[in-house]
């Protein structure tokens, strides 16, 4: 828009006359104060909305094993089985299978699902779509419980967590369920730095296969690793699987999820700190044992950064505390001192940086999810209890919490079969939201967020809830059980993008 004001000159003359300095002081006074004629012109334009494309999920599959064969290469098989929960907004949808080409177990159980849903011909808007999975294990080599939600893949992903210290072993899990070859390339950082690997370039994963890498090969003896997993062609889902054994006992195992990005903050919901009174005291500055909770940091830029945490409790209690990090040096902080709780993390930094949140379930703990913290009750549910492996559980588990992003209006939460799930919800605006999650079948559970608050309630198993008014908010799910645990970030609905008004030059 543009004004354009155009001044005449005129020129005053007289022979005989004189013009009084009173006169001259009117003539401006009434150029200033009478309106002149202007122009207000709309340059031409055109809005153009982006057609709703194809949605599409990629769950990683069945919890693997490292193959005891003495082999050249290693291999890897799986003997369980995931459980999925899928929904939709649309009736119908897809659902297909990548070929695990490194997974010795060559049968459909063994193969990572993808599900996809096309928009209406008429749709003004992406269709919902979201899906998670879970697993408990409880074999020779692994036990414990493991969830993970079923992601879009993407060319650029941060993964926070693991460890290949001896008796740990932590493989990354390349899925392409695109029609184009992915080129992958790995940034792999530690406690010691980065790390500059050769083979960690070229990583060729044809379309609608997954590559199964053991993350040891680039990261030896690695304490507190972040992997980020890039690509060029087709678009990828990258995870992580970390499993622990301490003298011959198989203890804990997770999928650990990409999260949000590198940004200056990171905000993890659904944190459920359990026994903290039994945990090392000593453990105050950075976190080296993986028996104890810990937030795991990494500034990976070029410049150090101050950061704060803040352990925000659903009772509205605050811990904060800061600390100073060097670029590009994986920082485990502790978490002593804080009471047992459900909790929001947030890290912020001078710098863009990414985190992920290490707890740990003692094999003889008891959740404290449901002493006091739920904010709402669902209706009862005949849905069925998760199926107790024949093994026993001895040795504990742990659980990784990947930071997520910015939640939409509308988003679908397929709760898979897994023990006392909980959602929580934080709210970092200067407004109270209020959540509706409903099931078919259940009460609905409604959530009062107060600004700058967080809430949790206990959802149903193998209930399907679509929640409304979660606009803005940050979100996570939580299964917990005497000695065993696991945790889904909640991730936004890809909705339809804004229009975009174009302008001629």
């Amino acid at each position: 828009m543009s004004k354009t004001t155009k001044a005449l000159r005129a020129g005053v003359t007289g022979v005989t006359g004189i013009v009084s300095a009173g006169a001259i002081a009117i003539g401006i006074a009434a150029l200033v104060t009478v309106p002149l004629p202007e122009y207000i012109g709309t340059p031409p334009s055109l809005s153009v909305a982006p057609v709703p494309a194809l949605q599409q999920r990629v769950c990683p599959g069945p919890l693997l094993e490292v193959s005891p064969q003495a082999t050249e290469d290693i291999t890897f098989y799986s003997t369980g089985q995931a459980q999925y929960s899928e929904a939709s907004s649309e009736k119908n949808f897809d659902i297909w299978w990548l070929d695990a080409v490194d997974n010795l177990n060559d049968s459909l159980s063994a193969a990572p699902k993808v599900i996809s849903v096309p928009p209406a011909e008429s749709a003004e808007e992406a269709p919902l779509l979201a899906g998670n999975q879970i697993e408990q294990a409880a074999t020779e080599a692994l036990s414990g419980l493991a969830a993970a939600s079923c992601t879009e893949p993407a060319n650029d992903l941060w993964l926070v967590g693991g460890s290949t210290e001896v008796g740990r072993t932590t493989l990354l899990t390349l899925s392409n369920p695109t029609d184009v070859t992915a080129t992958v390339s790995l940034e792999v950082f530690t406690e010691q730095g980065y790390i500059d690997s050769v083979a960690a370039e070229g990583i060729i994963v044809l379309p609608g296969e997954q590559r199964i890498l053991s993350l040891a090969g680039y990261a030896p003896d690695a304490i507190a690793p972040v992997v980020r997993v890039m690509s060029v062609g087709g678009q990828i889902l990258a995870n992580l699987q970390q499993s622990v054994t301490r003298t011959l006992v198989p203890s804990g195992v997770e999928w650990i999820a990409p999260g949000s990005g590198a940004a200056t903050q990171q905000i993890i919901a659904g944190v459920v700190l359990s026994g903290q009174h039994d945990h090392d005291r000593s453990e105050v500055s950075d976190v080296t044992s993986d028996l104890e909770p810990g937030i795991r940091i990494l500034v990976p830029g070029e410049k150090n950064s101050e950061v704060t945490v803040t352990l925000l409790s659903n009772e509205g209690k605050k811990v904060e505390f800061t600390a100073n990090l060097s670029a590009k040096k994986v920082t485990q902080l502790p978490t002593a001192g804080v009471p047992d709780g459900v909790y929001t993390v947030i890290i912020t930094g001078q710098e863009p940086l990414v985190a992920g949140v290490r707890t740990v379930q003692d094999s003889s703990a008891a959740s404290p999810l449901l002493e006091g913290t739920p904010a709402a009750t669902p209706a009862p549910s005949a849905a069925p209890a998760l199926v107790a492996p024949s093994a026993s559980i001895g040795g504990g588990d742990f659980t990784w919490l990947a930071s997520s992003s910015y939640l939409t209006d509308t988003v679908l939460i397929p709760v898979p079969v897994g023990p006392a799930p909980v959602v929580s919800f934080y709210n970092p605006a200067n407004r109270t939201a209020e959540v509706t999650m409903s099931a078919p079948g259940q009460k609905d559970v409604v959530l009062t967020v107060k600004a700058g608050e967080m809430a949790s309630a206990q959802l149903v198993a193998d209930a399907k809830y679509t929640t409304q008014g979660a606009k803005g908010l940050v979100g996570g799910m939580t299964f917990i059980g005497s000695g065993f645990g696991s945790a889904i970030a909640l991730n936004p609905a890809n909705v339809l993008g804004s229009s975009i008004t174009v302008y001629p030059r």
